[in-house]
């Protein structure tokens, strides 16, 4: 089933929550919505559900206008962030719960049990109450009792963060295998960046009532719209310099102003002015010499992940973090050579004034530059 949300805005009081939400859900696809606390995510994904009333706009499924229709005529499904089980019905009955409301014979119903329950894996354990499961098992109950139902599109709204940091990955493995084996419409609603990324086909981000860009994870961590989506896609996030280009543009200063004497080579031409530069952790190398194209900083702290390594550093006042893909040591207060990104597919450039990315169309022989 296909979703589209057409001209969306939603007000409480004289309070604006969302303002002109336009997108359209394809059908089977796993749709991502994601924004900080407040954000507006989870009251669109009500509006949806027809748990919450549009003071704006019109919701369509399949084409056929929903917005006014009641949530238990949508033909949806929801699992919420709290399990929602009823304590004196064991796992089994808990699931067929789910169906009463649908003109199905004992039978269908057992089996919708039964295949919801082989689904997520906890057809070993229907008979128990949910005091005696783990919240892990909890929330697999809760998936199945939505399953059962065979509804065409089915919403989530921040069902894994209860969990603790291994059965939230062990969760999103599990939601993903369900989605490729059934094929339903999943639109799923996040604060969790990670959640975000790994999962979804597409993401919507949500800040100050408004669409901030809509994408593949990968088209919103390397090209994002505006300085929100990078510093809110990523982890770490993204590190912003301010940046003086000087008149002849082909030279830039960190820092609020020009200064020949300290200045570095830009990867293509740009007009003079001043800029937001956005540098991926992991484009941000240490090396062991300085050259014209390092910035040497000093090491605040270090995170030891095993896998990589985190270093945060001061220069000049602006806080940078590097990220090496290996184990790597040096001593905090040490300064450490930092190389600067030499590709401009690896640059990012923001508006100063509003944080939205810069991309222009190169001058003859000129290099695009951009986010």
């Amino acid at each position: 089933m296909s979703i589209r949300l057409a001209n969306i805005s939603k007000a409480f009081g004289n309070t604006k929550v969302l303002s002109n939400i336009s997108v359209e859900i394809e059908p089977g696809e796993f749709f991502v919505m994601v924004g900080p606390s407040g954000s507006g995510k989870s009251t669109l994904l009500r509006m949806i559900a027809g748990l919450a009333s549009v003071t704006e706009g019109r919701i369509y499924f399949n084409e056929r206008d929903v917005t006014d229709l009641p949530s238990k005529d949508r033909k949806l499904a929801m699992v919420f962030q709290n399990y929602a089980l009823l304590p004196f019905m064991n796992v089994a009955q808990n699931v067929r719960f789910g169906l009463e409301n649908q003109d199905l014979s004992d039978d269908e119903k057992t089996e919708r049990v039964e295949w919801a329950l082989n689904l997520v894996h906890m057809a070993d354990l229907s008979d128990r109450k949910p005091k005696e499961l783990s919240g892990g098992q909890q929330q697999r109950v809760s998936l199945a009792r939505a399953l059962a139902t065979k509804a065409p599109v089915v919403l989530m709204d921040e069902p894994l963060s209860n969990l603790d940091a291994q059965l939230r990955t062990e969760m999103r493995e599990e939601i993903a295998r369900l989605h490729r084996e059934i094929g339903m419409t999943l639109i799923y609603v996040t604060h969790d960046q990670v959640e975000a990324m790994t999962m979804g086909d597409r993401i919507l981000v949500l800040n100050d009532e408004k669409i901030q860009q809509l994408g593949t994870p990968l088209d919103l961590y390397n090209h994002p719209a505006n300085e929100f989506v990078a510093k809110f896609i990523g982890s770490p996030e993204m590190n912003l310099l301010p940046i003086t280009v000087n008149d002849e543009g082909d030279r830039f200063s960190i820092g609020d102003a020009f200064w020949t004497d300290n200045a570095f080579v830009l990867p293509f031409d740009l007009p003079a002015g001043s800029y937001h530069l956005g540098i991926r952790p992991e484009k941000l190398v240490p090396v062991s010499i300085a050259n014209p194209d390092t910035i040497t900083a000093k090491v605040k702290s270090l995170q030891q992940l095993g896998n990589d390594t985190l270093i945060f550093c001061d220069y000049d006042g602006q806080s940078l973090v590097s990220r090496v893909p290996e184990q790597f040591t040096v001593a905090v207060g040490a300064e450490l050579n930092l190389l600067l990104p030499a590709s401009a597919d690896e640059w990012h450039l923001f508006n100063v004034d509003d944080g939205e990315q810069i991309v222009a169309a190169p001058e003859e022989g000129a290099a695009t530059y951009g986010a």
